[in-house]
C-alpha cells in the first residue's frame, strides 16, 4: 500500500516538474518582480525542486539500472526501489 502512494507521488512529481522549470523561465526573464520576498522563496522552492528531479533522473540512468539490480535487492529499502526505478 504506502509503495503504490510512492510510486504515484512520483509519476506525478514526474508529470508535473515542468510548472517548477516554467515559473523559472519566467522568472529568469524577469516577468515577476524579483524584490518581493515571496517570489524569491517560490524561486527558491522551484531550484530545490528541480535539484530533486535531476538527482532522481541520475539514479534512474546511472545507479539503479538493470545491470546493478542483484546489487540492490539484499537492501532493505529494495521494494521501494524496485518501485520506483524498476518496471515490474
Amino acid at each position: 500500500m504506502m509503495i503504490q502512494i510512492v510510486k504515484q507521488i512520483d509519476q506525478i512529481f514526474q508529470t508535473l516538474i515542468f510548472l517548477p522549470v516554467l515559473f523559472l523561465l519566467l522568472y529568469h526573464f524577469r516577468v515577476f518582480k524579483k524584490e518581493r520576498p515571496r517570489i524569491r522563496s517560490i524561486h527558491k522552492l522551484c531550484v530545490v525542486l528541480i535539484l530533486i528531479f535531476l538527482v532522481r533522473c541520475f539514479l534512474a540512468q546511472f545507479i539503479f539500472t538493470p545491470v546493478n539490480y542483484n546489487r540492490f535487492t539484499d537492501e532493505g529499502y529494495f521494494p521501494l526501489i524496485k518501485a520506483l526505478f524498476y518496471s515490474e
